[in-house]
C-alpha cells in the first residue's frame, strides 16, 4: 500500500499528523510507504522514521519560479501512482492535488466548493470540540484501522555543533509566533526569565526562528531583563532547537509549533494560550491517550503539561487578536501576571534538581 499524507499548513499542525504513520505501518506492514506532502519549512519538525519521502510545496515569490515549483511538484505527485491519498485539511488545493494524485482511495474533509465536494471517495465528518490529534485520526476511523498509538514524534537533530556547551540544567523558552495575537508582552517575558533565574538558580535559553520579526522582539525583552539569558536567535535549524529542546528541564511558551515539539519531545511543557482553544491545540502528552483539557479555559494541565489561559467570557475566540487589532487583550493587559507565576513556579519547582 502507497500512501500519501496532505497537511498543508504550519509547524505544528504537520507535527500533529504523525500518529497517523505508526498506526498505518502496524496495520499494513511491510507492504506500507508513506510519503507526505507539506510547506516548505515546516519538513525539519517531523520525524523521518516511518516516512520515505516528504513532497514539499513551495511557494517562491517569483512568479516564474512558483509556477516551476508547481509545476513541478504535480509531475512528482503523479508518478508515485499512490494507492491511497489521506487529506488532513479542507483546503481546494488538497483537494485537488488528491484527485490528481490518481489515487483509487481518497480519504479526506470535502471543501464547500461545488466543483470538489465529489473529491474524496470516503469522506470524513467535521466534528468539533476534539484534539487536533484526534480530528487527524478520523482518517483512521473512517478506513477501519486500529488506532494503537497517539504518540507525536518529532526530528531530533543528531548533532549540533553550537550545542555542545550547554549547561547541565536549563530551561528553554520560545516566547515567539508568528502570529502575534498569540504572544505575551514583552514585558512579562523579562519577568518570566528574571524569576526562572533568581528563584531556581539555573540559566534560561531562548530561541527564536530566523524571522526578523521576533528578533526584535527578543532584542526588546532583553533590554528588559536583569539576568543574561543564553539566546540563540534564529541560528538553529527545527531539528537543532528540537535537541535543545529534548535536553531541557522544562519548556516555556505559547501556543505555537516549538510548544508541540517540546511536548512531542515529553519534555515538560508550560504554555500561554489567548484566543485559541486548549481542546483543540493544548500539549499533547504522549503518555496518554486521551486528552483532559476538558473546560472552556483557565489553568489546564494533560499529563505533564500545563496551559495558562484567562477565565475570560471571550475566551477563547479564534480570532486573530481584539477587534481586528493583531493583538490579544486576554495575553496582554488582561493577563493576571502574579497568578500566572505562581502557576509557573507551580509546575516549575517539582521539576528542578534535588542535588
Amino acid at each position: 500500500m502507497k500512501i500519501l499524507i496532505i497537511k498543508l499548513n504550519k509547524i505544528g499542525d504537520v507535527l500533529l499528523i504523525s500518529p497517523l504513520f505508526s498506526n498505518l505501518k502496524a496495520h499494513y506492514r511491510e507492504e506500507c510507504i508513506i510519503d507526505i506532502l507539506v510547506n516548505d519549512g515546516t519538513q525539519g519538525a517531523i520525524s523521518r522514521e516511518h516516512l520515505r519521502k516528504i513532497h514539499c510545496l513551495r511557494r517562491p515569490k517569483n512568479p516564474w519560479q512558483k509556477l516551476q515549483a508547481e509545476i513541478s511538484l504535480l509531475y512528482a505527485v503523479k508518478r508515485e501512482k499512490y494507492d491511497m491519498v489521506i487529506g488532513l485539511g479542507s483546503g481546494e488545493r488538497t483537494a485537488f492535488l488528491s484527485f490528481w494524485s490518481g489515487a483509487k482511495i481518497r480519504v479526506g474533509y470535502p471543501p464547500h466548493s461545488f466543483w470538489s465536494k465529489s473529491i474524496y471517495n470516503l469522506r470524513l465528518p467535521y466534528k468539533g470540540g476534539q484534539h487536533t490529534i484526534e480530528y487527524n485520526l478520523e482518517a483512521l476511523r473512517a478506513l477501519g484501522i486500529p488506532i494503537l498509538s497517539k504518540c507525536v514524534c518529532a526530528n531530533i537533530a543528531l548533532d549540533c555543533e553550537k550545542l555542545k556547551n550547554l549547561p547541565q540544567y536549563f530551561v528553554h523558552l520560545h516566547l515567539f509566533s508568528s502570529w502575534f495575537f498569540k504572544c505575551i508582552e514583552d514585558s512579562f517575558c523579562a519577568k518570566i526569565i528574571d524569576f526562572i533565574t533568581q528563584t531556581y538558580q539555573l540559566p534560561c535559553i531562548l530561541t527564536t526562528s530566523n524571522d526578523p520579526r521576533e528578533s526584535e522582539k527578543l532584542q526588546h525583552i532583553l533590554q528588559l531583563t536583569k539576568s543574561k539569558p543564553i539566546v540563540f536567535n534564529g541560528n538553529l535549524s527545527l531539528g537543532e532547537v528540537s535537541l535543545l529542546n529534548s535536553k531541557a528541564l522544562a519548556f516555556i511558551g505559547v501556543d505555537t509549533g516549538v510548544m508541540h515539539l517540546s511536548a512531542a519531545n515529553n519534555t515538560p511543557t508550560f504554555a500561554f494560550f489567548g484566543p485559541t482553544s486548549p481542546m483543540t491545540w493544548g500539549p499533547w502528552d504522549n503518555d496518554l491517550q486521551d486528552s483532559t483539557y476538558l473546560a472552556r479555559n483557565g489553568i489546564q494541565s494533560m499529563g505533564k503539561h500545563c496551559v495558562y489561559q484567562e477565565p475570560l467570557p471571550c475566551v477563547p475566540c479564534d480570532r486573530d487578536g481584539c477587534n481586528g487589532s493583531k493583538k490579544s487583550d486576554c495575553l496582554l493587559g488582561k493577563l493576571d501576571e502574579n497568578l500566572a507565576l505562581k502557576t509557573l513556579q507551580d509546575f516549575l519547582t517539582p521539576l528542578m534538581p534535588t542535588n
